[in-house]
């Protein structure tokens, strides 16, 4: 299974989940008589909900708990997927033609994370609330599983069934966090905390580990990696910090919400939005699309590592002040600012000529800190959209949803590719890729959604 394949099954899934919830929310929008909210309902209802989130949020604790968890859960995934081949090549003598491919079916279970939204929203564990509990239980067996790597050295019999449970809970308890996010956090912290905290430590943990996981490797051997690995793996246990809110009402999954959800215009136009062609297959100038123009123009493997590496320090600024901006100024109009900017800084990759070293160090920082603000801000329109009480599951199909829009992406980017020129490839990504601020421009937060505006 090559990665293609990994993200058609993803994609496949999300159609198949928006199918199916359009036509049962269809048939219990008709059988129950369901009644669509008045404008002036709705806004009551949001008011509300607005207040009370405002008068229990705890915006540096809170934000601290998720500044651990993505510090912690970008140095785990960067890590885990940077030496495991490593290890199944030079420990246990796995076919390196063969590994590959595992690797995309081991990461399988992160490209399709609905099913988790799913779980934690409607199957709270008792008073102990639908966000904690499975954070804490899957979070204990991660920790133990790579307790196992580093001290039983199991081989590849062990190692690769552990491996896919292991990026499988890695996937839930992102989605359970995501969707607590969602459950605390009021609308205007939505670009700070979903977008700018989340993304921006990510980001360091993926530059933690970019720098550190190799020497560690080469000095002290792969046991040591992946206790390492397992220390970072702990930060996850931050959720502790957060104070779930109990499940009133308002919260509760029922039959009217979901038909209410899966009928609503503006939700479509989101999908539609965040499916279409987008720049998310492009934002890494050391991987993908820009990493093979980045080989022609500087070649030297040690210069691409330390263009990645400014690159994702620009990220982490860029995300913090672009979330902090868009709460501002507004998501949406954050998001329209970027998405254009974004694209004329990938199409000035065509003037990168073969040894402009300097040019391209330029372009990876300011492309950084302009994704920090792309990101963040679309987060927080993802996070605008979906109801108090299915949070979780609608956040997860909007990010699958993103799947679609990188894969359309790199179709295009393949085909002129191979048929034209990479110059006439980055041009029209350039181009296509602002194709999605048209409905993003048109989108407005329905009914259901948690946030008065986007």
């Amino acid at each position: 299974m090559d990665k293609t394949q990994m993200i058609l099954i993803s994609i496949s899934t999300i159609i198949f989940f928006y199918a199916a919830s359009y036509l049962l929310a269809r048939y219990w929008k008709k059988s129950l008589k369901v009644r669509e909210l008045t404008d002036e309902e709705a806004l009551q209802k949001k008011t509300k909900l607005i207040q009370e989130l405002k008068e229990h949020w705890r915006p540096l604790r809170y934000n601290l708990a998720y500044a651990l968890q993505y510090l912690g859960q970008g140095f785990v995934r960067m890590a885990f997927v940077f030496f495991l081949p490593l290890y199944l090549a030079k420990k246990l003598g796995y076919p390196e033609a063969a590994i590959p491919a595992l690797i995309a079916f081991i990461m399988l279970g992160w490209a399709i994370k609905w099913p988790w939204g799913i779980l934690t929203d409607c199957l709270p564990v008792g008073r102990f609330g639908r966000r904690r509990p499975y954070i804490v239980i899957f979070n204990v067996i991660c920790v133990l599983t790579l307790a196992i790597f580093a001290i039983a050295q199991p081989g590849p019999e062990i190692l690769i069934p552990l491996s896919i449970g292991f990026l499988a809970l890695l996937a839930g308890i992102d989605a359970a966090y995501d969707g607590l996010l969602i459950d605390i956090t009021p609308p205007d912290s939505h670009g700070l905390t979903i977008g700018g905290v989340a993304w921006g430590f990510k980001a360091v943990g993926e530059l933690i580990g970019a720098l550190t996981v190799g020497a560690v490797i080469s000095t002290y051997g792969f046991s040591t990696a992946f206790l390492v690995i397992m220390v970072f793996q702990l930060f996850t246990f931050s959720c502790l910090l957060i104070h779930e809110p109990s499940l009133t009402p308002e919260r509760r999954p029922t039959k009217e919400g979901f038909a209410l959800l899966f009928t609503e215009k503006y939700l479509w136009l989101a999908f539609l939005a965040i499916s279409l062609p987008s720049y998310v297959a492009f934002f890494s100038p050391t991987a993908g699309a820009l990493g093979f123009v980045l080989k022609k123009i500087v070649g030297a493997a040690g210069l691409i590592g330390q263009i990645g590496a400014v690159n994702r320090g620009a990220v982490i600024v860029g995300s913090l002040l672009g979330g902090f901006v868009a709460d501002r100024i507004g998501h949406k109009k954050t998001y329209i600012i970027a998405a254009p900017i974004m694209g004329l800084l990938i199409g000035s990759w065509v003037f990168a000529a073969p040894g402009a070293v300097s040019l391209v160090f330029l372009l990876a920082v300011i492309m950084g800190f302009v994704e920090g603000f792309y990101i963040s801000s679309l987060f927080a329109i993802m996070g605008d959209m979906c109801p108090p009480y299915l949070p979780g599951t609608n956040y997860q199909v909007f990010m699958s949803a993103g799947h679609i829009g990188a894969l359309i992406m790199l179709f295009i980017w393949s085909f002129l590719l191979t048929s034209y020129s990479w110059m006439w490839g980055i041009i029209a990504i350039a181009v296509i890729g602002i194709s999605n601020v048209i409905p993003i421009y048109f989108l407005k937060p329905y009914a259901e959604a948690k946030a008065i505006k986007v």
